[in-house]
């Protein structure tokens, strides 16, 4: 997967130099065009009622607005008021715009020495570059002022999607000074282009709309590593490389259809087709399995994807959602997918759009194209346990023991912390009622579905047992000692199981030879210098906007669940797991939950998707649908879209990029794609360069050894190799401000998913040794006892009693 409130109100200033150059600007109209006297006034009594409810409303809104309020510029619009936001632990947190008064501000003398003359811009190109990204705010702020009086209804699918992609309020004011740059970046491009001149993108542009301390993390300034981790990835790289509430990176540059942020189109320039429509006709359900591996390869993917990345959306005042349908809405950050007539699932219900909002654009204090915000820092460190800001993760320790807070249910059980927000798209009257609540994690997304909320837990209470473990060996250690050491432990050991048990899985032998944990008793080599741009961690944007997404075509419609006790099994349709956590009050609940992931088999990698994800995406699981008809969002399409709004470039050139090949025709992917698929991708889509990297790549063949195709092969790789290699705090490097020691790190890798399940679970006391693969002759079910695991006395302070050891 981050809620922080802190706003800073601006107010409208009616003797500033805009105010009156506007005014200036009336009057000499009304001057020249007196014979449309009357059709002035209109207009103006038009305009002064409307700034006039603008004015009102923000004056309402920074009335009833709490906490420090801290203002270095003033701005002509009140835009203040809707913004929150919160960095890193220390920092203050505001919004500063400055106004078009600043617009003569240059860069400071020899910022840009070591960049080209044409990168630098002159004072006028500031000038105009400030202006047009203060109106563009303007535009942005009215917008959302608007959208917020019809938000989606909820609860709705609609809104539980929103809810589960989640979107912190403080983004706001980041996506805001985003949209200033993107219109100052289009305002020059355009001034040098009338000139002939060189591009000016990625010149330094600091116009003081960021908050304060964004710009200085782009400077290439390093903060001094600690001991443990921080919280949000700050001070593991040089320039933050890989730290939360920071753009994406760019492997490619972005193909946007009007080079700055318009969604990718085709090469013809026309309209690609509806992603619905390459969702109906290329990825339509077609049942299959895969008998090799299980949904817990997939239950683990997502918690692991939901640790290193969490793309934010673009959202209204106050962290209000934005309605994209019906397509009349015209909110400039909708992007809705088109619903052609004839649809199978939406036809009978007159749906002719499927919401989608675009995600939220990522400031970066210089000049250029659009990119997008990951909310969470990018080093697999546990952030979906933890948190990855400091109000998550105050509201998840217990500040006892070092441990996490849980609540105890009957039983004696823990479960995690409850969730009473009657608005998260997830809790419900009834089971209000009845004490029962949806739950609170590091990742706001943990209620998404049973499998994920049942891993959260299980990370939880393997915190909390490493706590009580380190307690008892060091009984005078402090509370903010056995946290940070049991969250050390912890992250450790979510490393090790991730690249010695998931990626080899998906990835293959053949490359895993590079990422693969080192054997016992050595530590991996730092050989590269970590300040090369090579090893920056940051999450790639076509990994977190179609390559890490893989795993959505692996799950099955239907989830057994068996009964142990009773010997008996039932089926359940996918889409009722999904916002529906409450089994695991039960006495059998999370037994249950865990048997259904390590004993149901994942489908085939292929383009096919079970329509439980395709038309049922987020419907109500509580509500009967006697009628057969969808009710829900479709993931593909979903997907396909936000690709487009990311502005990836299509399949063909990441083939390239991956050297393999370059494809110049549909004919050149004969060999690469099932038959079928390329059959369909063919008829859809204009030219073979206009084809989806989603779509493109679960249609190649799977590589040899691999559970993926080449291409997401290649991707997949790179990112897990940057994230490894660009981790200062890498559980296997000697080099980091407090390694572990080489007893502690040989108890480390005997680390396993199915030792974890173990030790964590209510009633599970059989279980295979490879848990994401399925049970059988090679991987037999096993009593728990047999199942190695570490021990904790290496973790054994000096001077500490030795009457424990584990």
């Amino acid at each position: 997967m981050r809620g922080v409130t802190e706003r800073t109100p601006l107010t409208r200033r009616t003797d500033s130099p805009d105010y009156v150059e506007f005014a200036s600007i009336l009057r000499t109209r009304r001057t020249r065009l007196r014979q449309f006297q009357c059709c002035v006034c209109g207009i103006l009594i038009v305009v002064f009622t409307m700034a006039l409810v603008v004015s009102v409303s923000y004056s309402m809104s920074h009335a009833n607005s709490t906490g420090s309020i801290t203002d270095n510029a003033t701005f002509p619009a009140s835009l203040g008021s809707i913004l929150r936001l919160d960095f890193a632990p220390g920092s203050t947190s505001h919004a500063s715009f400055s106004s078009t008064v600043s617009a003569t501000v240059e860069p400071a003398p020899n910022e840009d020495a070591d960049i080209s003359t044409s990168k630098r811009l002159s004072r006028q190109e500031y000038t105009q570059g400030l202006r047009a990204g203060e109106r563009a705010m303007r535009k942005r702020v009215l917008a959302d002022m608007i959208a917020a009086q019809s938000p989606l209804p909820s609860p709705s699918p609609e809104s539980r999607h929103r809810y589960a992609v989640n979107t912190c309020r403080n983004v706001s004011a980041l996506a805001l000074a985003a949209v200033g740059e993107i219109a100052a970046t289009r305002t020059i491009e355009n001034m040098r282009s009338t000139h002939d001149e060189p591009s000016a993108i990625d010149a330094s542009f600091n116009g003081g709309w960021a908050p304060k301390g964004v710009c200085e993390r782009y400077s290439g300034r390093s903060c001094r590593a600690g001991k443990y981790r921080s919280i949000d990835g700050t001070c593991n790289r040089p320039g933050q490389w890989g730290s939360s509430l920071m753009p994406f990176r760019r492997v490619l540059p972005a193909d946007y259809a009007d080079g700055f942020e318009s969604p990718r189109r085709a090469r013809s320039g026309g309209e690609l087709p509806s992603a619905r429509e390459v969702s109906l006709k290329v990825h339509g359900p077609s049942p299959s399995s895969n008998p090799s591996f299980t949904v817990m390869l997939a239950v683990f993917g997502q918690f692991l994807d939901h640790d290193i990345t969490a793309t934010a959306l673009s959202q209204g005042v106050n962290g209000s959602s934005i309605a994209c349908c019906p397509p009349s809405k015209r909110h400039p950050e909708c992007f809705p997918v088109r619903i052609g007539a004839g649809d199978p699932a939406h036809d009978l219900n007159g749906r002719d759009c499927m919401d989608f909002v675009r995600s939220a654009p990522a400031p970066r204090c210089k000049l250029g194209p659009r990119e997008q915000l990951n909310q969470v820092s990018a080093f697999i460190d546990g952030s979906a346990i933890y948190g990855a800001d400091a109000s998550t993760v105050r509201d998840l320790r217990e500040f006892a023991g070092g441990r996490l807070r849980m609540q105890l249910v009957a039983g004696n059980r823990s479960l995690l912390p409850a969730s009473r927000n009657p608005d998260d798209g997830c809790n419900r009257e009834a089971e209000r009622r009845r004490g029962r609540y949806c739950f609170s994690a590091g990742d706001a997304r943990a209620n998404e579905n049973l499998h994920l909320t049942t891993m959260h837990l299980l990370w939880a209470r393997q915190h909390n047992r490493v706590a009580d473990q380190l307690s008892t060996i060091n009984p005078a250690w402090s509370d903010e000692t056995l946290y940070q050491e049991a969250r050390r432990i912890v992250g450790a050991q979510l490393q090790h199981i991730a690249y010695r048990e998931f990626l080899p899985v998906v990835l293959g032998d053949g490359r895993m030879k590079e990422l693969k944990p080192m054997s016992a008793g050595s530590y991996r080599k730092r050989t590269d210098d970590p300040d090369e741009p090579i090893n920056d961690p940051t999450v790639a944007n076509h990994f977190a906007a179609a390559a890490f997404r893989f795993a959505h075509t692996l799950l099955p419609g239907l989830m057994r669940i068996t009964d142990v006790e009773k010997g008996t099994s039932t089926y359940t349709e996918l889409h009722r797991m999904l916002f529906n956590p409450y089994s695991l009050y039960s006495e059998d609940g999370i037994e249950r939950s865990i048997t259904s992931a390590t004993s149901n088999v994942i489908q085939r990698y292929s383009t096919h998707v079970t329509s439980q994800l395709t038309s049922h995406l987020f419907e109500d699981p509580f509500v009967g649908n006697s009628t057969g008809m969808a009710c829900g969002l479709d993931l593909v399409s979903l997907n396909i879209q936000r690709g487009r709004d990311h502005g990836l470039p299509g399949y063909t050139v990441w083939r390239e990029y991956c050297g393999l090949g370059k494809a110049r025709t549909f004919d050149d992917l004969g060999k690469y794609l099932e038959p079928s698929a390329l059959r369909q991708i063919s008829l859809l889509y204009e030219s073979v360069d206009d084809v989806d990297l989603y779509t493109g790549a679960l249609a190649e063949l799977p590589e040899s050894g691999s559970l993926v195709g080449p291409t997401f092969a290649c991707l997949i790789a790179d990112q897990f190799l940057r994230l490894q290699k660009g981790d200062r705090y890498w559980y296997e490097f000697a080099e980091q401000p407090y390694p572990f020691t080489e007893d502690q790190l040989a108890e480390l890798r005997k680390s396993s998913l199915a030792k974890l399940i173990c030790d964590t679970s209510d009633g599970i006391t059989y279980t295979q040794m490879k848990v994401m693969s399925s049970a059988g002759r090679d991987n037999p079910m096993i009593s728990c006892e047999d199942i190695p695991g570490p021990t904790f006395a290496p973790w054994r302070a000096e001077g500490a009693s030795r009457s424990m050891t584990s």
